[in-house]
C-alpha cells in the first residue's frame, strides 16, 4: 500500500512540475573576449599602459508564462563590468567589478540574479515591476543622465548591466506607445531622532522618472523622452533627448542618431553624495551618437561615433570644460546558426577621448574580439 501511494505521489509530482516547466523558457548566452586595452594619460603627466586580459561571462534567461498575458522573467549572471569575469583574477568585485588583489586562476565568479521581474502584457498595454533590463545599450540617456562624468562607451550598460529597480508600464496611445517608468535608485532616505524628540537629520529616498513617446512617422522610429530625478542633497538632474532610427536607407543598413541634453541645478554646498558616477556640482551636458548598423556583405555592421560636453560651474562662479569622443567599430561574422543555437565572431574596435579644458587626460583603445555561443 505504502509502495503504491508512493509510486501515485511521485507521479502527480512529475505531472505538475512537467506542466510548470513546458510553461518556463530558457535562453542563454556565453561569450569569450581576449582584449588589448591600451590606456594614455601622458598627456596630462600620466602614464601609458599596455595589457592584453581575457573576459569570459555566460548568462541565462529564464521567463515563464503564466497565462492570460502574465509572465515572469530573470537573468543569472555575474555582477562584474558588463557581467564579464577575467581569467586568472579573484572573485571578489568591488561596486565597479574590479577584482581585488588575487592572482589564483582556480577562482570562478560568482552568479547574481541580474534581472528579476514580473508583470502582464498585451498588444494595448502592460506593466511589470521588480529588477528589469532599460534597453541603455541603444538608449544613451541613461549614460548621461547618471553617467555624466563618463558618459561615452556605454557606461550604464557596462557598470549597472542594464538593470534598474522599480516600476514600469506602457499603453498604445494614438500612432504610438507612450511608457513611463520610475526607478528607486537609493535608499538614502531615513529621519533620525535624539532622546527629547528633536529632529538630528531627514532624508529622502532618490527616485527617477522616466517617459517617452516610440512612433513611427514615414517608416522612421522617433522616440521623444525626458527623465527627472528627485533626491534631497544629491546631484538630482534633468534629461532630455530623442532617438531617430531610419529604415533600411543603403542595402540593408540603417542610420540612427540620438541627441541628448542634462543639467543639474544643485550646487555643491548643498551636495553630501551623488549615486551612480554622477557629478556633485552645477552643470550642463550633452551628447550626440550618429549610427550605421545592419547587414554588410557576410556579417553585420555596428558602427558609432558619439560626442560629448560637460560644462561644470562652481560655487565661485568658476567653470570647466570636459569633453568627450568616442566611436565604436564592430563586425559580426556568422559562423554556424542552427535550430538549437548559433555561433559568431566579431572584430571589435573601441576608441575614447576626454579631454578636460582642452588638455587631454585620457585616450584609450580596447581591440577585441567576441566569440559569442547563443542558445
Amino acid at each position: 500500500m505504502k509502495k503504491t501511494f508512493s509510486t501515485i505521489l511521485v507521479l502527480m509530482l512529475l505531472i505538475v512540475a512537467s506542466d510548470v516547466f513546458a510553461q518556463l523558457k530558457i535562453t542563454g548566452d556565453a561569450r569569450f573576449r581576449p582584449r588589448l586595452d591600451i590606456d594614455d594619460k601622458t598627456e596630462a603627466g600620466g602614464n601609458v599602459s599596455n595589457d592584453v586580459y581575457y573576459m569570459y561571462r555566460i548568462r541565462l534567461h529564464l521567463n515563464w508564462n503564466l497565462g492570460d498575458g502574465y509572465f515572469v522573467q530573470s537573468q543569472l549572471g555575474h555582477n562584474g563590468i558588463s557581467g564579464f569575469g577575467v581569467f586568472g583574477r579573484g572573485s571578489y568585485p568591488d561596486q565597479l567589478g574590479t577584482y581585488s588583489d588575487f592572482s589564483e586562476s582556480s577562482r570562478k565568479m560568482s552568479v547574481d540574479f541580474m534581472m528579476l521581474n514580473g508583470g502582464f502584457a498585451c498588444d494595448t498595454y502592460g506593466y511589470k515591476m521588480g529588477l528589469f533590463e532599460v534597453g541603455a545599450y541603444n538608449n544613451p540617456i541613461y549614460d548621461v543622465h547618471y553617467y555624466v562624468s563618463k558618459m561615452i562607451d556605454a557606461p550604464f550598460f557596462i557598470f549597472n548591466n542594464d538593470g534598474l529597480v522599480g516600476a514600469s508600464a506602457y499603453y498604445k496611445a494614438g500612432p504610438g506607445k507612450v511608457t513611463l517608468s520610475a526607478y528607486y535608485d537609493n535608499a538614502f532616505g531615513k529621519s533620525v531622532e535624539d532622546a527629547d524628540g528633536n529632529e538630528v537629520s531627514n532624508q529622502n529616498d532618490q527616485y527617477t522618472f522616466y517617459a517617452d513617446y516610440n512612433l513611427k512617422l514615414a517608416e522612421w522610429s522617433v522616440q521623444p523622452m525626458v527623465m527627472m530625478t528627485v533626491a534631497d542633497s544629491a546631484a538630482a538632474p534633468m534629461t532630455f533627448g530623442a532617438n531617430i532610427t531610419s529604415p533600411k536607407l543603403v542595402g540593408d543598413l540603417a542610420l540612427g542618431l540620438s541627441a541628448i541634453y542634462s543639467s543639474n541645478s544643485v550646487k555643491q554646498a548643498e551636495t553630501n553624495y551623488v549615486d551612480f558616477s554622477n557629478v556633485g556640482n552645477e552643470y550642463t551636458a550633452w551628447k550626440v551618437r550618429a549610427k550605421v548598423s545592419g547587414k554588410l556583405g557576410v556579417g553585420n555592421l555596428l558602427a558609432y561615433a558619439e560626442l560629448g560636453n560637460r560644462e561644470d560651474t562652481f560655487d565661485n562662479a568658476t567653470t570647466k570644460k570636459n569633453d568627450f569622443l568616442f566611436w565604436w567599430l564592430a563586425y559580426e561574422m556568422n559562423i554556424y546558426k542552427g535550430d538549437a543555437g548559433s555561433f559568431s565572431v566579431s572584430p571589435t574596435w573601441r576608441h575614447i577621448v576626454a579631454d578636460v579644458e582642452d588638455v587631454n587626460v585620457q585616450t584609450r583603445d580596447k581591440f577585441e574580439v567576441n566569440f559569442d555561443f547563443k542558445f
